[in-house]
């Protein structure tokens, strides 16, 4: 184990990376207050005066490009006009309706689901390949160590009273 040549390439290409010192070691870093003032500084400025005014910004375009798209098309008869979008609107909210009103009457009151029973002891003993003495056993312990082999069957078992 002491030859282990996956660790040995890692702690060399960490050397050969060039990082500042100052991240692995936190003593290089000084007045940390002035650091986190000033990163709180610009988080507030980003959320409350950046972001709202680009939000502003995207509004006041895309509702022009929206007015000049459905208002003024109007008279040219275009594919985007606003009684075209609307009556597309209403057919699809109808078509949801249907449908939901089909499932309403097939599934109102209907129970489709079912409960399962509960796995006997001699189930879980059948399933894992022991005896139901061990199931018991497994129950009656604080703790349980469980190993499995590659193809997930149960090898062995230790329990701890």
């Amino acid at each position: 184990m002491k030859n282990n040549p996956i660790k040995s390439d890692i702690h060399s290409e960490l050397h050969s990376v060039d990082i500042p010192e100052y991240i692995d070691r936190p003593e290089y870093v000084k007045n940390k207050w002035a650091g986190f003032s000033l990163q709180i500084l610009g988080w507030s400025l980003w959320m409350w005066l950046i972001m709202p005014l680009f939000t502003i910004l995207l509004w006041w375009f895309e509702g022009q490009n929206i007015y000049k798209q459905l208002f003024l098309s109007l008279n040219n008869n275009g594919r985007y006009s606003l009684y075209m979008l609307v009556s597309c609107i209403m057919v699809l909210i109808m078509i949801l309706f249907v449908w939901a009103s089909y499932n309403w009457i097939r599934f109102y009151n209907v129970q489709r689901r079912n409960i399962p029973e509960p796995a006997t002891e001699a189930q879980i003993a059948q399933s894992f390949n022991l005896n139901v003495c061990d199931i018991h056993m497994m129950k009656s312990s604080k703790n349980i160590t469980i190993h499995f082999d590659d193809d997930g069957n149960l090898v062995k078992y230790e329990t701890t009273a």
